[in-house]
């Protein structure tokens, strides 16, 4: 929970800030923002700080600190962006600015690019992921990565993350801090009914957001009470569905979970199964725990309960709604992708309801027609249908500051390659970086850095055209996919452009790789080809550096 302190002098502030425990969240009663989270990871908890992206791993490490004896290390790393990643659900809001600062470190061979990168979701939810601040790390030294964001106001399911351009690169991250406007204390409380968390989305989303790829969007469409539910669609995966942020549930003690949950429409069966479930982080594994499974009736509310105690060392709690799992191998059909609705979402400590069911037994012996009318009252609920369904929504997969297709694209397209090697055999594939972005942040300012990467996201996908695609897929990090030979026109199109003066130094590191049947065999790995992709694009981007020094960072 949040801990108040009064707002009496600024020295006053600033001391008890350094006082506090770190991991801790606070907010104080000033104009000013707030600080929100810090770590220094000399408590020896991870925290709910797992690796992005499922592969990689977090470890707490006494090989090098910042301050103190302990950092946060990232090893077994795969892809770039496998690193340190931390929801911030719990104080992070819409329409608001936020300001962090880092400390990262390597003991490699040479200088790497470290970035701290920023997701969300849109309404629709659609994943964004907007670089925070990008670094070159020498060899053995610490180097603080800060910088702002401003969530926009249809944003939601936030997290941060650490990566490294360069895939094999262990490395550390230290002293982390996050400060913004204070949380709203209230968020999903319910003083009523004592309930810890109570949710009936009549006044928004209220911090709920989507569960993997899918979409969580606010309707007035069905509800169960008031006017409005919330409407989960779009689902790849059974597991995918509507989840919330709920540390503040106590460790060690019984609650009570409550959901009501409809599904409508003639494409479904008239019975499925739904699971309501919580997922937390031990030492920086995910685990995830049914409350209850039920089977549900079309076209009909449904209260799902359960209860559960969460283990003491749980971190990063969240709590959602899905359909039953499918067994392993078998491939998931309508049913198993339904869209449906989710409303009157209570948590309640279980001594509590055991409390109120007393005072509710002996208020049945001492005022039988009171229970009555309260009874019929209940009964008086009417269940609201519209005739008509709210069409679709359409998948939004372009990343919007370049226009180029976003990582949630091509890891669909990485996916299906995997699915398909056959498909490997007739496509190029190219890594490109652009770089000195740091360089041109600090000397010319953040608006020419975003115009140094949309400047590379144009000419890549003016080069490739109806050939292939171009995607984002990092702050200043593309990947095309073609399907013909284009070595030699990226090649050409970045030397003309790299001689074009816009005021600032304009390269771009690249590397290419296809389908080699020596290498790769009757059945090609994607992710195979693209390390071979990223080997030559790291060392282009060495070659680079050394003939302008000038612009690496010192």
């Amino acid at each position: 929970m949040k801990r108040k302190i009064p707002c009496i002098s600024v020295v006053l502030v600033m001391l008890m800030t350094v006082l506090m425990p770190f991991d801790k969240m606070i907010s104080y009663a000033a104009e000013n923002d707030a600080i929100l989270y810090t770590r220094d990871f000399e408590d020896e908890n991870l925290s709910g700080w797992a690796s992005l992206g499922g592969d990689g791993k977090v470890v707490l490490s006494d090989e090098a600190a910042h301050s103190g004896e302990k950092s946060l290390k990232v090893i077994e790393r795969v892809k770039s962006y496998n690193g340190p990643s931390i929801s911030l659900e719990s104080f992070v809001m819409p329409n608001n600015t936020y300001t962090f600062s880092s400390w990262a470190y390597h003991n490699s061979d040479s200088t790497k690019t470290l970035s701290l990168v920023a997701k969300y979701l849109d309404s629709l939810g659609s994943p964004h992921y907007v670089p925070i601040e990008t670094v070159d790390v020498e060899k053995n030294q610490w180097v603080e990565i800060a910088g702002t964001i401003d969530f926009p106001e249809d944003s939601m399911g936030y997290l941060i993350y650490f990566e490294c351009s360069n895939a094999e690169v262990d490395f550390y991250v230290d002293d982390i801090t996050i400060t913004g406007p204070p949380v709203n204390e209230n968020k999903g409380k319910d003083e009523d009914d004592g309930s810890l968390y109570s949710f009936d989305f009549e006044n928004g989303n209220e911090f709920w957001s989507a569960r993997g790829y899918n979409r969580v969007v606010r309707t007035d469409e069905f509800s169960y009470t008031g006017t409005h539910s919330i409407y989960t669609t779009n689902r790849e995966k059974a597991w995918n569905g509507p989840t919330v942020n709920v540390d503040d549930i106590r460790r060690g003690v019984d609650y009570f979970y409550s959901a009501y949950v409809m599904y409508d429409g003639q494409e479904y069966e008239d019975e499925h199964g739904f699971r309501i479930e919580v997922s937390y982080n031990i030492n920086g594994e995910n685990i995830y725990q049914l409350i209850k499974e039920k089977t549900l009736k079309k076209g009909k509310w449904t209260r799902i309960t359960g209860t559960y105690t969460l283990p003491d060392n749980a971190a990063d709690v969240f709590f959602y709604v899905q359909t039953s799992n499918i067994e392993e191998g078998e491939t998931a059909d309508i049913n198993d992708l339904m869209s449906f609705y989710t409303d009157t979402v209570k948590i309640t400590e279980t001594s509590l309801i055991h409390r109120q069911t007393a005072l509710i037994a002996l208020s049945c012996l001492a005022g039988g027609i009171i229970i009555s009318l309260v009874i019929g009252c209940i009964c008086s609920t009417v269940i609201k249908k519209s005739a008509k369904k709210k069409a679709t929504l359409k998948s939004i997969s372009r990343d919007a500051m370049t226009k180029a297709f976003n990582r949630n694209s091509y890891e669909k397209k990485l996916n299906e390659l995997s699915q398909n090697p056959e498909l490997c055999k007739s496509l190029c594939f190219a890594l490109c970086d652009v770089n000195f972005l740091k360089y041109i942040n600090d000397n010319h300012g953040h608006e020419k850095g975003d115009e140094a990467i949309k400047r590379c996201a144009k000419l890549l996908m003016e080069t490739v055209g109806s050939r292939g695609e171009v995607y984002r897929t990092g702050g200043d990090e593309f990947v095309c996919i073609v399907k013909e030979p284009i070595q030699s026109d990226i090649a050409g199109a970045i030397e003309k452009e790299s001689k074009i003066d816009e005021g600032y130094p304009f390269a771009v590191a690249v590397g290419f790789a296809e389908y080699d049947s020596e290498t790769d065999g009757d059945s090609p790995d994607i992710k195979a080809i693209m390390e071979r992709c990223d080997q030559e694009m790291y060392a282009n981007k060495q070659e680079i550096k050394s003939k302008n020094k000038k612009f690496s960072r010192k």
